[in-house]
């Protein structure tokens, strides 16, 4: 995250910002701390997903995701409790990169990530 706010500090565009995503912000061992450098004029969007369960950090790939909550692997309840407290109002989505919710029927993998964005923001204190 410090890289890229140099690099969007440098391009010096008031459009500029972050799309912030659970899943990389884990990867990249970013922390709550982390995150609590930014403002809410540097998010752009949020991208909510957790990470399958028994891999280490390293052996995280990124099209294999789970739905946001769905292993507790990553913080989301630090995560979206800090979003809340910067203040943060941007659109969020899941990015459901999941081979399971991919052989449901469109109604029904739907209704899995309807229910696993409500058991997110359900978190926010």
């Amino acid at each position: 995250m410090r890289e890229m706010k140099e690099l969007i500090g440098e391009i010096g565009r008031p459009n500029m910002g972050f799309v912030l995503d659970s899943w990389h912000w884990y990867t990249a061992g970013e922390t709550i701390a982390d995150l609590k450098t930014l403002a809410n004029r540097d998010i752009v969007s949020i991208d909510l997903n957790d990470a399958p369960a028994g891999r280490s950090l390293d052996e995280q790939k990124d099209l294999e995701r789970e739905l946001p909550c769905a292993t507790g692997v990553i913080d989301m309840s630090g995560f979206l409790n800090t979003l809340n407290e910067l203040g943060c109002d941007a659109p969020a989505r899941c990015e459901p990169f999941n081979a399971a919710l991919r052989k449901m029927p469109p109604e029904e993998a739907l209704a899995a990530t309807a229910a696993a964005m409500k058991k997110a923001f359900s978190l926010i204190r």
